[in-house]
Protein backbone atom coordinates (compact mmCIF):
# COMPACT_ATOMS: atom_id res chain seq x y z
CA UNK A 1 0.00 0.00 0.00
CA UNK A 2 1.37 3.40 -0.98
CA UNK A 3 0.29 5.12 2.23
CA UNK A 4 1.42 2.30 4.50
CA UNK A 5 4.41 2.76 6.80
CA UNK A 6 4.21 -0.73 8.30
CA UNK A 7 2.52 -3.80 6.86
CA UNK A 8 2.64 -6.99 8.93
CA UNK A 9 1.14 -10.03 7.21
CA UNK A 10 0.47 -13.44 8.82
CA UNK A 11 3.30 -13.01 11.31
CA UNK A 12 4.15 -16.10 13.39
CA UNK A 13 6.75 -15.93 16.17
CA UNK A 14 7.42 -19.00 18.30
CA UNK A 15 9.62 -20.05 21.19
CA UNK A 16 11.03 -23.56 21.11
CA UNK A 17 11.34 -25.00 24.61
CA UNK A 18 11.71 -28.38 26.27
CA UNK A 19 7.93 -28.46 26.56
CA UNK A 20 7.43 -27.83 22.86
CA UNK A 21 6.61 -24.89 20.61
CA UNK A 22 5.10 -21.81 22.24
CA UNK A 23 3.22 -19.70 19.67
CA UNK A 24 3.68 -16.20 21.09
CA UNK A 25 2.43 -14.56 17.87
CA UNK A 26 0.07 -16.65 15.79
CA UNK A 27 -0.87 -15.44 12.30
CA UNK A 28 -1.06 -11.72 13.12
CA UNK A 29 -1.65 -9.14 10.39
CA UNK A 30 -1.77 -5.39 10.98
CA UNK A 31 -1.12 -2.11 9.23
CA UNK A 32 0.02 1.35 10.27
CA UNK A 33 -0.38 4.21 7.80
CA UNK A 34 1.68 7.40 7.68
CA UNK A 35 0.86 9.69 10.60
CA UNK A 36 -1.55 7.13 12.05
CA UNK A 37 -1.60 5.93 15.66
CA UNK A 38 -2.46 2.24 15.91
CA UNK A 39 -3.00 0.50 19.24
CA UNK A 40 -2.62 -3.14 20.28
CA UNK A 41 -4.41 -4.01 23.52
CA UNK A 42 -4.74 -7.10 25.64
CA UNK A 43 -3.82 -8.66 28.96
CA UNK A 44 -0.23 -9.39 29.94
CA UNK A 45 1.03 -12.44 28.07
CA UNK A 46 -1.27 -12.02 25.07
CA UNK A 47 1.63 -11.46 22.66
CA UNK A 48 1.35 -7.73 21.98
CA UNK A 49 4.93 -6.89 23.07
CA UNK A 50 6.25 -9.83 21.07
CA UNK A 51 4.67 -8.32 17.94
CA UNK A 52 6.67 -5.15 18.62
CA UNK A 53 9.90 -7.08 19.24
CA UNK A 54 9.35 -9.05 16.02
CA UNK A 55 9.03 -5.81 14.04
CA UNK A 56 12.21 -4.49 15.69
CA UNK A 57 14.12 -7.72 15.02
CA UNK A 58 14.68 -8.20 18.75
CA UNK A 59 13.41 -11.76 19.12
CA UNK A 60 16.20 -13.78 20.72
CA UNK A 61 16.71 -17.54 21.02
CA UNK A 62 14.89 -19.75 21.74
CA UNK A 63 12.45 -17.41 19.98
CA UNK A 64 12.23 -17.16 16.20
CA UNK A 65 10.04 -15.63 13.52
CA UNK A 66 8.78 -18.75 11.76
CA UNK A 67 6.46 -17.23 9.19
CA UNK A 68 4.91 -14.14 7.71
CA UNK A 69 6.09 -10.79 6.41
CA UNK A 70 7.09 -7.45 7.98
CA UNK A 71 7.34 -4.61 5.47
CA UNK A 72 8.53 -1.17 6.60
CA UNK A 73 8.43 1.61 4.01
CA UNK A 74 8.40 -1.02 1.27
CA UNK A 75 11.37 -2.98 2.68
CA UNK A 76 10.96 -6.56 3.85
CA UNK A 77 12.57 -6.82 7.29
CA UNK A 78 12.41 -10.57 7.86
CA UNK A 79 15.05 -11.18 5.18
CA UNK A 80 17.63 -8.77 6.68
CA UNK A 81 20.68 -9.97 8.61
CA UNK A 82 21.68 -8.59 12.03
CA UNK A 83 23.90 -5.85 10.59
CA UNK A 84 21.20 -4.65 8.21
CA UNK A 85 18.61 -4.69 11.00
CA UNK A 86 20.89 -2.55 13.18
CA UNK A 87 20.97 0.05 10.41
CA UNK A 88 17.16 0.06 10.21
CA UNK A 89 16.67 0.31 13.99
CA UNK A 90 16.92 3.88 15.18
CA UNK A 91 17.05 5.27 11.65
CA UNK A 92 13.72 3.99 10.24
CA UNK A 93 11.98 2.48 13.28
CA UNK A 94 12.55 3.08 16.98
CA UNK A 95 11.03 1.68 20.14
CA UNK A 96 10.27 3.19 23.53
CA UNK A 97 10.29 0.47 26.18
CA UNK A 98 7.93 0.42 29.14
CA UNK A 99 10.46 0.93 31.95
CA UNK A 100 13.00 3.66 31.19
CA UNK A 101 14.98 3.06 34.39
CA UNK A 102 15.98 -0.40 33.19
CA UNK A 103 16.35 0.65 29.54
CA UNK A 104 18.76 3.53 30.22
CA UNK A 105 22.39 2.88 31.19
CA UNK A 106 22.64 3.99 34.85
CA UNK A 107 26.38 4.74 34.52
CA UNK A 108 26.08 7.14 31.56
CA UNK A 109 24.78 10.69 31.46
CA UNK A 110 21.49 10.81 29.57
CA UNK A 111 22.71 13.29 26.97
CA UNK A 112 25.52 10.98 25.95
CA UNK A 113 23.11 8.08 25.62
CA UNK A 114 20.85 10.02 23.26
CA UNK A 115 23.85 11.35 21.37
CA UNK A 116 25.17 7.82 20.73
CA UNK A 117 22.22 7.10 18.43
CA UNK A 118 23.39 9.87 16.07
CA UNK A 119 26.98 8.63 16.19
CA UNK A 120 25.87 5.12 15.18
CA UNK A 121 23.92 6.21 12.11
CA UNK A 122 25.62 9.40 10.87
CA UNK A 123 29.10 10.80 10.37
CA UNK A 124 28.84 14.06 12.32
CA UNK A 125 31.11 15.90 14.71
CA UNK A 126 30.65 15.53 18.48
CA UNK A 127 29.51 19.15 18.70
CA UNK A 128 26.91 18.64 15.94
CA UNK A 129 25.64 15.49 17.66
CA UNK A 130 25.48 17.33 20.99
CA UNK A 131 23.53 20.20 19.48
CA UNK A 132 21.02 17.83 17.90
CA UNK A 133 20.65 16.06 21.23
CA UNK A 134 19.91 19.32 23.03
CA UNK A 135 17.34 20.21 20.36
CA UNK A 136 15.49 16.89 20.62
CA UNK A 137 15.54 16.96 24.42
CA UNK A 138 13.95 20.40 24.26
CA UNK A 139 11.46 19.25 21.62
CA UNK A 140 10.12 16.49 23.90
CA UNK A 141 9.52 19.00 26.67
CA UNK A 142 12.53 18.52 28.94
CA UNK A 143 13.27 21.78 30.82
CA UNK A 144 16.77 23.12 31.43
CA UNK A 145 18.22 20.85 28.75
CA UNK A 146 21.84 21.84 29.35
CA UNK A 147 21.62 20.62 32.94
CA UNK A 148 19.56 17.55 32.06
CA UNK A 149 22.06 16.59 29.35
CA UNK A 150 24.68 15.97 32.06
CA UNK A 151 22.31 14.21 34.49
CA UNK A 152 22.35 10.50 35.26
CA UNK A 153 19.07 8.55 34.89
CA UNK A 154 18.56 8.21 38.66
CA UNK A 155 18.65 12.00 38.98
CA UNK A 156 15.54 12.38 36.79
CA UNK A 157 11.89 11.71 37.57
CA UNK A 158 10.03 8.87 35.87
CA UNK A 159 8.34 11.30 33.49
CA UNK A 160 11.63 12.91 32.47
CA UNK A 161 13.27 9.52 31.97
CA UNK A 162 10.42 8.52 29.67
CA UNK A 163 10.90 11.76 27.71
CA UNK A 164 14.61 10.92 27.37
CA UNK A 165 13.62 7.53 25.93
CA UNK A 166 11.27 9.21 23.45
CA UNK A 167 14.02 11.69 22.51
CA UNK A 168 16.41 8.80 21.93
CA UNK A 169 13.82 7.08 19.74
CA UNK A 170 13.01 10.22 17.73
CA UNK A 171 16.42 11.85 17.23
CA UNK A 172 16.88 10.19 13.82
CA UNK A 173 13.31 11.10 12.85
CA UNK A 174 12.20 7.50 12.11
CA UNK A 175 9.03 6.95 10.14
CA UNK A 176 7.69 4.55 12.78
CA UNK A 177 7.78 4.84 16.58
CA UNK A 178 6.79 1.79 18.63
CA UNK A 179 5.78 2.65 22.19
CA UNK A 180 5.47 -0.33 24.55
CA UNK A 181 3.42 0.66 27.62
CA UNK A 182 4.88 4.21 27.51
CA UNK A 183 2.88 5.49 30.51
CA UNK A 184 3.33 2.55 32.89
CA UNK A 185 4.14 3.65 36.47
CA UNK A 186 3.61 7.34 35.64
CA UNK A 187 1.15 9.48 37.57
CA UNK A 188 -1.94 10.85 35.83
CA UNK A 189 -0.45 14.29 35.12
CA UNK A 190 2.74 12.94 33.57
CA UNK A 191 0.74 10.32 31.67
CA UNK A 192 -1.33 13.10 30.08
CA UNK A 193 1.87 14.93 29.09
CA UNK A 194 3.34 11.82 27.43
CA UNK A 195 0.07 11.20 25.57
CA UNK A 196 0.09 14.81 24.32
CA UNK A 197 3.70 14.39 23.19
CA UNK A 198 2.94 11.22 21.22
CA UNK A 199 -0.04 12.98 19.61
CA UNK A 200 2.21 15.82 18.47
CA UNK A 201 4.64 13.33 16.93
CA UNK A 202 1.81 11.72 14.94
CA UNK A 203 0.66 15.14 13.73
CA UNK A 204 4.15 15.73 12.27
CA UNK A 205 3.80 12.59 10.12
CA UNK A 206 5.42 9.98 12.37
CA UNK A 207 3.49 6.71 12.51
CA UNK A 208 2.99 5.33 16.01
CA UNK A 209 2.30 1.76 17.10
CA UNK A 210 1.33 1.81 20.77
CA UNK A 211 1.23 -1.34 22.88
CA UNK A 212 -0.84 -1.08 26.05
CA UNK A 213 -3.21 -2.79 28.45
CA UNK A 214 -4.49 0.68 29.42
CA UNK A 215 -7.67 1.26 27.45
CA UNK A 216 -7.83 4.87 28.62
CA UNK A 217 -4.49 5.60 26.93
CA UNK A 218 -5.62 3.77 23.77
CA UNK A 219 -8.90 5.73 23.69
CA UNK A 220 -7.02 9.04 23.81
CA UNK A 221 -4.26 8.16 21.36
CA UNK A 222 -5.21 5.54 18.80
CA UNK A 223 -6.99 5.91 15.48
CA UNK A 224 -7.37 2.16 15.01
CA UNK A 225 -7.18 -0.70 17.52
CA UNK A 226 -6.24 -4.39 17.42
CA UNK A 227 -7.33 -6.57 20.33
CA UNK A 228 -5.02 -9.54 21.03
CA UNK A 229 -5.63 -12.70 23.00
CA UNK A 230 -3.36 -15.75 23.29
CA UNK A 231 -1.15 -14.63 20.40
CA UNK A 232 -3.96 -13.85 17.96
CA UNK A 233 -5.99 -10.84 16.84
CA UNK A 234 -9.56 -11.40 18.03
CA UNK A 235 -11.06 -8.05 17.04
CA UNK A 236 -9.98 -4.94 15.17
CA UNK A 237 -11.79 -1.72 14.43
CA UNK A 238 -11.64 2.06 14.35
CA UNK A 239 -11.16 3.28 17.93
CA UNK A 240 -14.62 4.89 18.14
CA UNK A 241 -16.29 1.83 16.66
CA UNK A 242 -14.48 -0.51 19.04
CA UNK A 243 -15.43 1.44 22.16
CA UNK A 244 -19.00 2.12 21.04
CA UNK A 245 -19.70 -1.31 19.52
CA UNK A 246 -17.40 -4.00 20.97
CA UNK A 247 -18.38 -7.44 19.65
CA UNK A 248 -15.96 -10.02 21.00
CA UNK A 249 -16.73 -11.26 24.54
CA UNK A 250 -13.07 -10.65 25.44
CA UNK A 251 -13.25 -7.03 24.28
CA UNK A 252 -16.44 -6.65 26.32
CA UNK A 253 -14.59 -8.00 29.33
CA UNK A 254 -11.68 -5.59 28.90
CA UNK A 255 -14.01 -2.61 28.60
CA UNK A 256 -16.15 -3.79 31.49
CA UNK A 257 -13.11 -3.85 33.76
CA UNK A 258 -12.52 -0.11 33.21
CA UNK A 259 -14.49 2.63 34.93
CA UNK A 260 -16.26 5.05 32.60
CA UNK A 261 -18.16 8.29 33.04
CA UNK A 262 -20.62 6.99 30.44
CA UNK A 263 -21.28 3.73 32.26
CA UNK A 264 -24.43 3.53 34.39
CA UNK A 265 -22.98 0.73 36.51
CA UNK A 266 -20.65 1.41 39.42
CA UNK A 267 -19.53 -2.24 39.56
CA UNK A 268 -16.50 -3.18 37.47
CA UNK A 269 -16.64 -6.49 35.64
CA UNK A 270 -13.93 -9.12 35.75
CA UNK A 271 -12.91 -11.77 33.24
CA UNK A 272 -12.94 -15.16 34.98
CA UNK A 273 -9.97 -17.50 34.69
CA UNK A 274 -6.50 -16.74 33.37
CA UNK A 275 -4.75 -16.41 30.01
CA UNK A 276 -4.12 -19.95 28.70
CA UNK A 277 -0.70 -21.58 28.49
CA UNK A 278 0.51 -20.80 24.96
CA UNK A 279 2.25 -24.18 24.83
CA UNK A 280 -1.05 -25.97 25.43
CA UNK A 281 -3.86 -23.98 23.84
CA UNK A 282 -7.43 -25.30 23.59
CA UNK A 283 -8.34 -27.01 20.34
CA UNK A 284 -11.00 -24.46 19.43
CA UNK A 285 -11.29 -20.85 20.54
CA UNK A 286 -8.57 -19.93 23.03
CA UNK A 287 -11.01 -17.74 24.96
CA UNK A 288 -13.67 -20.47 25.27
CA UNK A 289 -12.73 -21.60 28.83
CA UNK A 290 -13.31 -18.04 30.08
CA UNK A 291 -16.27 -17.07 27.89
CA UNK A 292 -19.83 -16.84 29.24
CA UNK A 293 -21.23 -17.19 25.71
CA UNK A 294 -19.33 -20.33 24.75
CA UNK A 295 -21.08 -22.65 22.27
CA UNK A 296 -20.36 -26.24 21.24
CA UNK A 297 -18.32 -25.11 18.22
CA UNK A 298 -16.08 -22.97 20.41
CA UNK A 299 -14.52 -26.01 22.08
CA UNK A 300 -13.44 -27.72 18.88
CA UNK A 301 -13.34 -25.28 15.94
CA UNK A 302 -10.88 -22.38 15.82
CA UNK A 303 -12.67 -19.22 14.59
CA UNK A 304 -11.18 -16.97 11.91
CA UNK A 305 -11.36 -13.21 11.45
CA UNK A 306 -14.40 -12.14 9.44
CA UNK A 307 -15.63 -8.69 8.43
CA UNK A 308 -18.66 -7.56 10.44
CA UNK A 309 -18.73 -3.90 9.42
CA UNK A 310 -16.75 -1.17 7.71
CA UNK A 311 -13.18 -1.70 8.93
CA UNK A 312 -14.46 -3.92 11.76
CA UNK A 313 -13.34 -7.56 11.92
CA UNK A 314 -14.13 -10.21 14.51
CA UNK A 315 -12.70 -13.63 15.35
CA UNK A 316 -15.64 -15.33 17.08
CA UNK A 317 -18.27 -18.03 16.36
CA UNK A 318 -20.96 -15.57 17.42
CA UNK A 319 -20.86 -14.22 13.87
CA UNK A 320 -22.19 -17.50 12.41
CA UNK A 321 -25.93 -17.57 12.56
CA UNK A 322 -26.05 -16.04 16.02
CA UNK A 323 -26.78 -12.42 16.89
CA UNK A 324 -23.56 -10.72 17.91
CA UNK A 325 -23.31 -8.86 21.22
Amino acid sequence: MLNSTLEVSHLCTSFFTDRGEVKAVDDVSLRVDKGQVVGIVGESGCGKSMVARSVMGLVKKPGKIVGGSIVLNGQELTSLDDKELCEVRGRDVSMVFQEPMTSLNPTMRVGRQVQEVVAIHEQVSKEQARQRTLEILSAVGIPEVEARYDAYPHELSGGLRQRVMIAMAMIMRPSLLIADEPTTALDATVEAQIIALLKRLAHTGTSVLIISHNLGVIAQLADYVYVMYAGRIVEKADVCELFDNPLHPYTHGLLGAVSSLRSQSKVLQTIPGVVPNLANLPAGCSFAPRCDRCMAACDSVRPELVTVGAGHELCCHLTKGVDVL
